[in-house]
């Protein structure tokens, strides 16, 4: 029965590959293209920020080469159940020319985004790559460095010879074992006291660093390094007082400044998530209408580093990205 499931989801979705991709022939003789973009959870900031910025490509170009670039806002709504599956679906449907993804689960969306490929669908991959797969382009985001300038700045803190406490997911993701490497090269063992898991989420963030704080008896821990901003996700609540022990955290919200702002933490490393969009739209356009590929199709994107210093631009970005 599963089996006799998998190849009717498969027939719809021959069907509706095979349409779009005669529709798509006679949108690109009137230069019209229709452009899907899928992160992972509308709910996201970051992926709010790359819309406007694959919103802003699909403008600036129509008005340069004088075509018709529509955008197709299609990340799903986890909240409500819906997933990038059936997003695919509803893209092919909607006659989709060109695929953008940050694929969120590879083993589940894979067969989905290789199907689309077979098909002679473009794909551009941002964030992440997808393993196995041959895209036009794959706008990643350098996840090593971004755990190596996360162990620069909590260096510029600690005091000589400290020694820090690590945060990371319980099941970690290869661009979490990705800012770990990065962060290890910098600080070297020595400076590693503990590594701590928690769920991904801000309620088991703020256990497991109690729980860490509290079985610190000698006091060896000397800051933190949260390789994502789940104990930032809500209302102040770690255990130790602002401006008391050096915070480093690698960003994915922008309730990241409250922190920052009370003096809880002390710099973040931040990813371009508007250029993710951006470069995704101009990357795909260039295929279509210019009929360009990228010379490299693996393009790694630089994160860099907030702190007081620029943290009021940072800001201004943000509220640009979230009106």
């Amino acid at each position: 029965m599963i089996r006799l499931i998998h190849r009717l989801q498969l027939f719809c979705l021959l069907t509706l590959a095979t349409a779009s991709i005669l529709h798509g022939q006679n949108r690109e003789i009137l230069a019209e293209y229709r452009i899907g973009i899928m992160g992972r959870d509308q709910e996201d900031a970051i992926y709010q920020a790359a819309h406007l910025g694959a919103q802003d490509a699909a403008r600036e170009l129509s008005h340069k080469y004088s075509i018709d670039v529509e955008l197709l806002v299609y990340t799903p709504n986890r909240e409500q159940g819906a997933n990038q599956i059936t997003s695919m679906a509803e893209l092919f449907i909607e006659e989709a020319d060109g695929f953008i993804i940050s694929p969120a689960n590879p083993k589940a969306i894979g067969p989905a985004i290789e199907f689309a490929i077979e098909q002679g669908q473009e794909i551009v991959f941002f964030e992440r790559n997808l393993e196995g797969a041959t895209p036009l382009a794959s706008i990643i985001a350098d996840e090593k460095k971004a755990g190596q300038l996360a162990g620069e700045a909590i260096l510029k803190e600690l005091p000589t010879k400290g020694r820090v406490a690590i945060l990371t997911s319980v099941t970690p993701d290869a661009g979490l074992k990705d800012r770990l490497d990065g962060l290890r090269s910098t600080l070297g063992y020595r400076r590693i006291e503990t590594i701590v898991t928690c769920e991904p989420n801000y309620l088991s963030a703020i256990e497991s660093i109690r729980a860490a704080e509290e079985a610190d008896r000698n006091d060896l821990i000397k800051g933190w390094v949260f390789l994502d901003d789940w104990p930032l996700l809500g209302m102040p609540a770690l255990p130790w007082k602002p401006n008391s022990l050096p915070v480093v955290a690698i960003q994915s919200s922008p309730s990241a400044f409250m922190y920052i702002d009370q003096g809880y933490v002390d710099a973040l490393v931040v990813h371009p998530y508007y250029k993710w969009g951006y470069l995704s739209v101009e990357t795909m356009v260039n295929k279509l209408f210019n009929k360009v590929s990228p010379e490299d199709p693996n393009i790694l994107t630089e994160p860099r580093v907030v702190d007081w210093r620029n943290v009021d631009s940072y800001r201004e970005s943000w509220k640009t990205w979230l009106k």
